[in-house]
């Protein structure tokens, strides 16, 4: 593997480093320490693949192995975001607990299910299974990424153009090229090999930008029932609470 292979991951762990100085600068680090640990041990994943470049087949096996790992930060960050977005209804709604665990159980059935039984078309058995392992996660983040704007528009019927917001923008684009290049890859096979190498780390790149730039947006408030100064904007969000019940129970 040459030096263009190591450029994305010099680029990315250059990014991280100063995505982490940047959420201890604005003081996010403690706020969010899922989202910190994820950062963390993307810097020390990709530095370890730095090392291993020289090896492709030890590189592959490790670069396979710690994109699980990567999985199982991300969801949880985008749970922290989520709570820390939706924190009131957590508060009020006990059910409401169940609403992100549920929905990655569900769109992981859905998405599994529809990974094996459309494989990559001319791929091995491992790299089958490894496409669609990273199908499945990508599908679920981005479905997730779904969810979390339509909840906040129905509950709260406005944007929020806060930090949490931007954690979730990032992971979204991540998703978004990622899945786009392993589709492209599946329908034409090897003959789009380059961008199933590519495409990932180009969008991952982008997303790490977004996050360093979120961190310049402000939080989410502490308690939006506190920014309420008469009881008709009071009313306005309880109204604006019925009308997603309403839709939701698939009334007008």
């Amino acid at each position: 593997m040459g030096k263009i292979d190591a450029f994305p991951n010099v680029v990315v762990v250059t990014l991280l480093l100063t995505l982490t100085v940047f959420l201890a600068r604005r003081k996010l680090a403690r706020k969010f320490p899922l989202f910190l640990s994820y950062i963390i041990l993307a810097i020390l994943i990709e530095l370890f693949r730095l090392l291993l470049l020289g090896d492709y087949q030890l590189y592959f096996k490790v670069y396979w192995a710690t994109e699980a790992l990567y999985a199982i930060l991300a969801l949880l960050a985008l749970y922290e975001a989520f709570h820390d977005v939706f924190i009131i209804d957590y508060r009020d709604y006990s059910w409401f607990r169940m609403v992100f665990p549920g929905a990655v159980l569900v769109l992981t059935i859905v998405f599994a299910s529809y990974a094996l039984l459309h494989p990559v078309a001319g791929a091995s058995p491992i790299i089958t299974l490894i496409l669609s392992f990273e199908t499945v996660v990508n599908c679920v983040k981005g479905w997730l990424f779904v969810m979390f704007l339509a909840l906040a528009w129905l509950l709260m019927g406005e944007s929020w153009p806060t930090y949490p917001y931007g954690v979730v923008l990032g992971f979204a684009v991540s998703t978004t090229g990622t899945l786009l290049s392993y589709r492209l890859f599946s329908i034409f096979g090897t003959k789009a090999s380059w961008l199933g190498k590519y495409g990932p780390p180009v969008s991952y790149i982008l997303a790490v930008a977004i996050w360093i730039g979120s961190c310049f947006l402000p939080p989410e408030p502490e308690d939006r029932w506190k920014n309420f100064t008469t009881t008709e904007e009071a009313l306005a969000t309880v109204r604006q609470y019925m009308k997603a019940l309403r839709w939701i129970a698939g009334k007008r």
